[in-house]
């Protein structure tokens, strides 16, 4: 027994050393483990921090990597940080009847003979206007324009504290995918609860499982209309019987909304070539018909009654959803060959939406938007495919495709590395972590620069979301804004943040602010920046509007840590991922 034993020692200890020969993917890259975390973290965070790239490497990229995916940190200072924003404590009812919008909130104080309704002139508007303060001072209310506020400065937060980053940067990328608009007036007061309790819960999860998530959320329904799509007049119904008391007095519209049905075909699943026709689309719609939810004003008061009174009949879910089988196309139907029997009701959605996550058409589609967002704009194809067969197998699994990528040599390829350029969301926030910035919760003039070079976060109006591509975010106009705001952040005027600028030369500064770089090249047009005066001359490190755009006379007044920091932060190798 004791010369088995021996024998086995012996050949464990004869195999070990060829395990740890075994070279990984960023070695046969040619890349050290410091090079490979800053490439790592510059993916799948929003940057390092001071510090985070050397612990990263002495607890192994494996180590950081497994964390990130189990998004289960201790983010104790992120969420004492949130407690600033009041919102993200409420329900998504809750944040209905709180937050409110101009006209809502005109017509309360009106019926509750809070407001004098003559207007006309400036001076009777103005006392209109805080007639219907002290009336939403006094109810515990607060304006729409209060919740997008909460909404910018949370998710700024989230980006720059959380421990989580993977969660964060996969959270933002399954937004773009399931896009919602802010633009969208129904849908706004929805997109807080929609990006909480949807897509960052589900972000690093299953993707059937958010698609599900996505179509029965009030964000969704009403900005690709799904919420006002019926059966038309002559389409069978599983009931009728409400369908007056539905519909009041008004003249509703009977008939079909397509919007919802061909984006989640389109860009949500297969792809704009996934091999269905406009016949398809409209048998989704039908399939879709009587998923909806409550609306806000009056009518919501209508729609609780029916659900109160025919409790049988219309159906509440998650977040405000309502399956109301009264507006529900009843009769049998067909998509992409697929029959659904007549009169399965709210089922039949849950059908379509498994026969779409599984379809082939959809792997190659999500398994494209991975590969563009985290190896580059053009990735290979075999790559794709490969990475389409893991979505497969994998059921959908986040994880595993993120692990999958990891693990391709494509990922840490010559041609990959700092192929993406970071969009405004990324720029900004990144620039704050390398300094080791700190936000103040009462302000914070972040978004408003996110906004200012391109990205207007929630705002982007059409469902295809933002392009992931450079030509989305560098033009003559955006870089003079990254400028401006590199030496805002530097000179300390960017409003509710407060960073440290490390001292030294530019290459002991650029070795903090651009880690994992080959600094020979990279340094070439920070030297020639930095020998030029006049540069210095035309940045305006401010908000346009701002008293501090200005022309300052002499140029602006900058000591040597501000310039460094102001040209590095700004320099084309930062603005890269």
């Amino acid at each position: 027994m004791a010369m088995k034993r021996f024998t086995l020692l012996a050949l464990l200890l004869t195999l070990t050393p060829l395990a740890q020969a075994k070279e990984l993917p960023y070695q046969k890259a040619g890349l050290n483990s410091y090079q490979a975390a800053a490439h790592l973290l510059s993916r799948f965070s929003y940057g390092p921090t001071p510090g985070q790239l050397e612990k990263v490497v002495h607890e192994g990229l494996d180590h950081w990597l497994e964390g990130q995916l189990s998004g289960k940190l201790d983010d104790e200072v992120c969420r004492q940080r949130l407690q600033a924003y009041p919102a993200l404590a409420m329900d998504s009812e809750q944040i209905q009847q709180t937050y409110l919008a101009g006209p809502q909130l005109r017509r309360l104080a009106t019926e509750a003979g809070m407001v004098d309704t003559k207007g006309g002139n400036d001076q009777q508007d103005t006392k209109m206007r805080r007639q219907i303060a002290t009336f939403v001072q006094r109810e515990g209310l607060k304006t729409d324009r209060e919740l997008l506020r909460q909404g910018l400065a949370q998710k700024v937060t989230r980006c720059v504290y959380s421990e989580n980053q993977l969660q964060e940067v996969m959270t933002d990328f399954w937004f773009n995918h399931f896009n919602v608009s802010r633009t969208t007036n129904p849908a706004r007061p929805h997109i807080l609860s929609y990006e909480r309790d949807v897509i960052r819960p589900n972000a690093l999860g299953n993707f059937r499982t958010m698609l599900g998530a996505t179509a029965r959320h009030p964000a969704m329904l009403l900005y690709l209309n799904n919420a006002q799509s019926m059966a038309s007049a002559e389409a069978p119904r599983l009931s009728s019987f409400a369908l007056r008391a539905f519909q009041g007095n008004a003249k509703r519209p009977m008939g079909l909304n397509e919007n919802y049905a061909r984006e989640l075909m389109e860009l949500h699943t297969l792809g704009v070539d996934g091999g269905y026709s406009q016949k398809d689309v409209t048998e989704v719609a039908r399939v879709l018909t009587g998923w909806t939810t409550i609306p806000r004003g009056p009518n919501a008061q209508r729609f609780n009654r029916l659900a109160e009174q025919y409790p049988d009949q219309v159906k509440a879910g998650p977040y405000g959803f309502l399956f109301v089988p009264f507006l529900h196309d009843a009769g049998p139907k067909s998509v992409m060959g697929t029959a659904f029997a007549a009169g399965q009701g709210e089922s039949e959605g849950d059908r379509l939406l498994d026969l779409l996550a599984n379809h082939p058409h959809t792997a190659e589609r999500v398994a494209h938007k991975f590969a563009v967002r985290f190896i580059s704009d053009e990735p290979d194809a075999k790559v794709v495919k490969e990475l389409a067969q893991v979505f497969r197998r994998s059921h959908g699994s986040s994880t595993a495709m993120i692990r999958a990528i990891v693990d391709s040599p494509a990922f840490w390829s010559g041609p990959a590395l700092r192929a993406k350029v970071k969009n405004p969301l990324e720029y900004t926030v990144s620039s704050v972590r390398v300094l080791g910035g700190r936000l103040q919760a009462s302000e914070t003039e972040l978004p408003q620069w996110v906004e200012k070079m391109g990205q207007s976060m929630y705002g982007c109006v059409p469902p295809t979301g933002y392009p992931d591509r450079t030509e989305q975010w560098i033009s003559s106009g955006t870089l003079v804004h990254r400028v401006n705001f590199a030496f805002a952040l530097a000179t300390g005027r960017v409003r509710g943040v407060h960073v440290d600028l490390p001292g030294g030369s530019v290459e002991k500064v650029a070795q903090l602010i651009l880690p994992g770089r080959s600094l020979d090249k990279a340094l070439e047009p920070v030297r020639q920046t930095m020998a030029n005066e006049r540069f210095f001359s035309t940045v305006q490190p401010a908000l346009p509007g701002d008293p501090a755009t200005k022309p300052q006379q002499g140029g602006l007044k900058l000591n040597q840590s501000e310039k460094i920091a102001g040209v590095l932060l700004s320099c084309p190798e930062f603005q890269r991922r």
